[in-house]
Formats: structure tokens, sequence, C-alpha cells
């Protein structure tokens, strides 16, 4: 054992003792009651005001004594307080809240954005700029010096792409890289960098009698653990680094967690994560309960087309409609008997999201011009009730029926639900037009589809009113209605539809209610994910305490796309995770979609089947898709899996993309869901999907491990996930060449487009 090593740790153990402020001992402590969870860090900016609202972290019967921020006691204005980054010495801190002689810590980031100027030049009378950075909304550019254009912004560290618009038309610039855009074009690129300039490290092992010992070769690095949300403020110093002494409450606990960091004036590590039962570390992952957000697997169940339980309940055909648009017959009690016959137990599968289950509207809406047909609501995103259950699909106690059973196979159910807009059937839209924005801009325009210019008004189609949310009435009803169905059928958590057309009030008092009358009443975690395109910085605003655990992370999808069916280097993929870790946190909820009902199939597209540029839609419509080269297709499609299941974050599942199911885009994505007469390739993808995701739940590593990369090229991938002892290295060739491997001295050879895995104890 290296002396020095060991003197390190003695002097880091010894900052420790020093370095804690918060009162008392925390073997003193009855558990900490005031919040739920832990408590997502708060990231200083440097532009405009750090106003933190401290009601979305603890629980409204508790009253905030003081806080404290960099030893200074700060004004509380209604649970709020405001932090000034200038007072930071170091890129980490804490937020000290003091609540009935307790105290909680909350972990602070410094501001590490960098200002950045893009240029264009040209002698165009007008030019705009939309990128990552703009949510993809044109922005003018401003004009210097005749025919210079210029555009400053403070950017996170991170690689962005975007491109300029020239009098109307799009166009790319000359002194930047160029990548694929994932529509058979490209966009420009830049790298913007970070302030953190040395960061160290941070790692742990378990000693003989299961003790956590943290280990950092870095001298000069401060350590930080926290248990939930408190400090810890003892460690015992040993041979081999520092083992945090666990405050005796952790006991009481079924499921806790301790978070390490360790962080300088320079920069700081990755985030350690340890989940603790009952006060002891975990080394057995099958231990972990399925509440354990972290190990969830989900399964995207789009009910109307996944199983005919019931032939009776189907709803007559329209004449308008033709048959992909039409009910097929899926419904409660045919996901009822596929929880019986263990399909989802077979996959490794324990959490199903079921699209939405209220009552939709009647007859035939909206218009595809060729061939010309209109829809049925069999997708469930056309409610006319908030409650009541659509019977084409079930009653209430199939449901309840359904969600017992899921819960005795120690599966989760989350529930669909759509709270950005009604359809215009809906009773509600006649007793209250004034809770909706209008269908009519004010230059007298249709506010329909208008995505990202007005996101929180515009309306999906004519027939589907958008709710006002600025109104308080509006967000009551909205978050009771969906606190009924909580209550009414016990699920474990809501898939949002639409999130980025909802703006943060909403999300933020449907989650103060779910905390403050569920979870703090029945002890239940309760998870929340949601659906938003755009950049990294608009869907992480809705994930955090105060709102959402996750969403699902369709920048990643995006980039898999990419690097599998434009050729793009796997850099394009490192990127975007990187991004997203740093977005996120290292260890994230977030989903990676394997395809979802809005895009055509990933494996059409991996063979070639549909084109990248092409119209998915109209071509659902108009030929009959399938998978192009199928060998290639098939070896791609695992290659997704494999990516979705290694990396941080939770694998997501669009129900038959474990068999490698094709199609167009909607409502050719939408096929009746095949579970007999599986082809050779079908089944051999559906057994690899088995062995990666209940490899996931498994491994530590898988679940909880921190995400190293070791060889990033174009066409070649190898990273890792390590937890302690456990190692899980994952090797990916994607050249249409044999390429040569080493894995701890082993010598292997892969084929093109196939990958392999290694599970080590070191």
């Amino acid at each position: 054992m290296n002396i020095k090593f060991f003197f390190q740790f003695v002097q880091l153990s010894l900052f420790i003792l020093i370095y804690s402020c918060s009162s008392g001992n925390l073997d003193k402590i009855i558990v900490p009651q005031a919040v739920t969870g832990w408590c997502s860090p708060i990231q200083l900016s440097n532009e405009g005001s750090n106003k933190i609202d401290l009601s979305s972290y603890f629980f409204e019967m508790y009253n905030i004594d003081s806080v404290f921020f960099e030893n200074q006691k700060l004004d509380l204005d209604s649970n709020c307080v405001e932090l000034n980054p200038v007072t930071l010495n170091y890129f980490l801190s804490t937020l000290k809240v003091y609540i009935d002689n307790v105290t909680y810590h909350i972990l602070v980031k410094a501001p590490d954005v960098q200002e950045t100027t893009i240029s264009f030049q040209s002698d165009a009378k007008e030019v705009k700029i939309k990128g990552e950075f703009t949510n993809w909304v044109p922005v003018p550019m401003k004009q210097y010096g005749g025919d210079t254009f210029q555009f400053t912004k403070f950017l996170d560290p991170a690689v962005y792409q975007f491109c300029f618009i020239v009098d109307g038309k799009e166009q790319l610039g000359d002194y930047y890289d160029l990548v694929p855009n994932g529509l058979g074009g490209e966009n420009c690129q830049i790298s913007v960098p970070s302030k953190r300039t040395e960061n160290p490290s941070l790692s742990f092992e378990f000693d003989k009698d299961g003790h956590v010992v943290l280990k950092s070769p870095s001298s000069k690095a401060k350590l930080m653990v926290f248990f939930e949300n408190q400090l810890i403020e003892q460690f015992d110093s040993t041979i081999n680094g520092v083992i945090p002494i666990i405050p005796s409450y952790s006991s009481q606990l079924d499921l806790s967690y301790l978070r390490a960091w360790t962080y300088s004036d320079k920069g700081y590590s990755n985030e350690v994560l340890i989940p603790y039962i009952n006060g002891n570390a975990v080394e057995d992952p099958t231990i972990l309960p399925r509440q354990a957000k972290h190990k969830m697997t989900l399964y995207n169940v789009f009910i109307d087309r996944f199983y005919d339980g019931d032939t009776l309940n189907q709803p007559e055909p329209l004449d308008s409609v033709l048959p992909p648009a039409q009910y097929l017959g899926g419904d409660i009690s045919g996901l009822i008997h596929q929880l019986n016959n263990g399909y989802f137990d077979s996959l490794g599968i324990n959490t199903i999201w079921i699209s939405p289950l209220v009552d939709q509207a009647k007859g035939a809406w909206g218009l595809w011009k060729s061939p010309r047909s209109k829809f049925s609501a069999y997708h469930g995103y056309w409610p006319t009730s908030f409650l009541r259950l659509n019977p084409a699909f079930g009653t209430k106690k199939d449901l309840l029926s359904c969600i017992a059973l899921s819960h005795k196979k120690n599966i989760n159910v989350l529930l669909d639900v759509v709270a950005n807009h009604i359809h215009i059937d809906h009773p509600l839209y006649a007793a209250h037009p004034e809770y909706f924005t209008s269908l009519y801009l004010t230059d007298g325009t249709m506010n329909t589809e208008k995505w990202d210019e007005h996101r929180l008004t515009t309306w999906f189609d004519v027939h589907m009113p958008s709710f006002n949310h600025d109104i308080k009435a509006v967000r009551e009803l909205l978050s009771d209605s969906l606190m009924e169905l909580i209550f009414e059928y016990q699920f474990d958590g809501f898939r949002h539809d639409a999130t980025k057309h909802v703006p943060s009030s909403f999300w933020k008092e449907l989650t103060r209610k779910i905390k403050n009358q569920y979870t703090l009443q029945s002890k239940k975690s309760f998870y929340q994910i949601g659906e938003t395109y755009g950049s990294h910085k608009l869907v992480g605003s809705y994930v955090n305490s105060g709102q959402l655990d996750a969403q699902f992370d369709f920048n990643v999808y995006d980039a898999v796309m990419k690097v599998l069916c434009d050729d793009a280097s796997f850099s394009v993929l490192r990127n975007v995770i990187d991004k997203s870790l740093a977005t996120y946190g290292d260890h994230h909820f977030m989903g990676n979609i394997t395809g979802n009902q809005d895009k055509g199939r990933s494996n059409s597209y991996f063979g070639k089947a549909l084109t990248r540029s092409e119209d998915a839609k109209a071509a659902g419509w108009t030929r009959e898709i399938g998978y192009g080269d199928t060998v290639t297709a098939f070896k791609k499609m695992a290659i997704m899996h494999l990516i979705n299941s290694t990396i941080p974050g939770l694998p997501v599942i669009f129900y038959g993309d474990e068999i490698g199911m094709p199609g167009g885009n909607d409502p050719d994505c939408r096929r009746m869901m095949k579970f007999e007469s599986l082809n050779e390739q079908e089944i051999k993808l559906k057994r690899e999907v088995s062995y990666l995701l209940k490899l996931r739940s498994s491994s530590l590593s898988l679940i909880y491990g921190d995400l190293e990369w070791t060889e990033v090229s174009d066409h070649r991938l190898v990273y890792s996930r390590s937890y302690g002892g456990e190692k899980v290295t994952i090797y990916i060739n994607k050249d249409a060449e044999l390429q040569e491997f080493n894995h701890n001295g082993l010598t292997f050879e892969l084929n093109p487009y196939t990958y392999k895995l290694f599970k080590n104890k070191r």
C-alpha cells in the first residue's frame, strides 16, 4: 500500500470532520421526515436571479426555520431564497435548511457556462440561427460591419448542432464542423468547453464487513457525502480509504441512498451512488424492491394494439376510417391475459406503461388526404372524460384486477395521461370555453401545430382545445382529477403526454399534491416521466424535485439513429450521452427509447425499408413497409437494445420492438402486436432482449454504476459501467469489416454490427 495514498485519506477524513458544519450528531436524529427521496441539485446560473423555491423539496406540513448558504443566513420569502454564485469558492457547495431542529442539505453546483459567439458572413438582408440552444426556434442574428452577423449566448459545456437561415432558406456555415441531422442532411456543430479544468476522481469498494470504502487518489480534493439529504459528519480512516459512518436511523428505512463527490476549485468528480436497505449497502440487486426507480425497465403497452382479450367490447367500424386507423380490439383483458402468460416476466420487464384509458371521442375525426381516411380515437389522446374509462378498453373492475395482478407479480403500472388538451366533445369545453387558449393568433392565423413558436398555447388540431394553464381553476381541476386516478387505482406513476406544451406551474402543482397527499401518507414512491422533444436545457427544465422524475431522452434516441442509420461516428452518441449526464445527473431516471407511437419503426429504418429523408407517415399509408435488409436490420436493432440497456437511464421498449416489428409512422407503427408464429429473426431478437434486460436487473453496475468511455471512434465503441468491485464492459463494432478487440489480455474478434459484453469482479 502506498504510504502517501494512505496519508492523503487521513488528511481527507480530518478535513471532513473540520468542514462539517451541521449541528448535532446524525445518530441522535430520528428519521428525518420533512422530505421524500433525495433533493435534486441546484444548478446556479450567472444569468438572472437564482431564486429557489424550497416548497419544491419539502412537505407542506413542515415549516422551515432558517436557511444558510456559504455560512450566511438567507432571507426567506414565502419559502423562497435567492442564492448568489459570486460567494462560491468551489464548484460544489450546500444549502443548509433547518426544520424542527433537523438539518437538511441540498447540493449546489456553481455556474459552468461560457459566453459563446457564432458568426456568419453574408451579404443577405436577414440571417437567423436555429439550433439546440434556441430549441430550434429561428432567432435573428445581429448585423455588424455590413456583412457580418453574430449570435451570442451563455452556453453550458456541450456539443451543439445548429444551422443558419439566410433570407428564408436554411444554409450551413463554412467554418464549422458538419454532422448528420437525422433527416438525410447535415447541421453545423460547435463544442463549448467546460470551466472544470481538472476533475478529481472518486470510486468505492466494499470491505469484508460490507462497509462502503470511498477512494480518491487526489490529496487536494475535498469529499462531500450525503445520506439521503444530510451531510455525513463522521468517517473511519482505513488503509484503503475512508468509511462513511451511516446514521443509525438508516436501519428503519426500507430503501435509502448514499451519494458522494470529491471536488476542488478546478472541478468535481462523478457522483457515486449506493442504495441501502435497512442500513446495509446493497451488494445483491435481487433484493431491490420494484419501487427502486433505477431498476425499472419500461414497456409501452399501446392498449388497442396489444392483445384482444374481450371480443365483445370493440366499437363498430367507422365508414370513413380505413383499417389502420380503426379500433383493432386490444383491451385490458388482453393485457391481463399476457400478464398471466408471463410475457413480461420472460422479457425481464418490471414496469408497464399503458396508453390512455379514459373515455374518448366517438365517431371519426381528423383527415389523411391520400388515401383519404379519418381516424377513430383508438389511441386514447382525445379524452372526453377525466375519470370514466373507455368501454372499448374495459371496466373499472378490469383495471383494478390488472393492477392487482401486476403488483402481485412485482410489476409497476404507469398510466399515460393527457394534461395539455381535451377533445372538443368533452363537456368541459362547452361549459367553460374560457378555460382554453384561442384557436386563432392575433394575426388571424390558426394556432395549430406551432410546436415551438407557441408551444404553451398551440392546438394539436382544430378538434383538440388546449388548456390555458395560467388559470388556477384549470390547474386545480386537472391535478385533482389525476389525484383521483392515483387513489382509485393505485398506479405507480404517470407518463405525461406533450410535457413541453404545459407550463412548469402545472407540473409543480401536480407534483406538490402527489407528494403531500399521496406519498406522505402512503409512504409509496411515484414515478413521473414526460414527453418533450427539444434541447437538453428545455427537457431538463421539467426534471427536478419540484416537477417530474424524468423525460424520454429523445436526444439519445436521435443520436443512436444517426450512428446506426446515417453511419455517424460513435462520438455523436458519446457527446449526447455526456450532455444528458451533465444535464440530468450521473444517475438519472431518463427513458432510453427504442421508438414510440409517433415515429417510423426503428427496424425498418435500420434495414432501409424506410429512408431517413422521406415522410414516414405517407410511406406507411402508401406501401407495405417491411425490414429491407433483414440481416442488417435485426443486427442494428439488437445494438439499439444493447445501448439502451447498458447506458445510464431506464430502458423503454415500444411494444413490438422486442421482436423488431416493422412499419412506417402513425398509424403504421401501431400495427397489432404479434405473439405467435414468430420467424427466426424475431425469436432470436426477443431472446437477446430478454438476456440484456435480465443482465441489467442482475447487475448493480448497469443499474447504479459510473460510466467510463474507453474507445470512441467512427465505427468502434468501448465503454464500461462500474459499481464497487463489479464492472461490465461493452464492445461494439459497426464497421463493415471484422474488428479485433482486447479485454484484459484476451483478444477476440467482432463481426460487423455485433457486440460483446464482459462482467467482471475486480
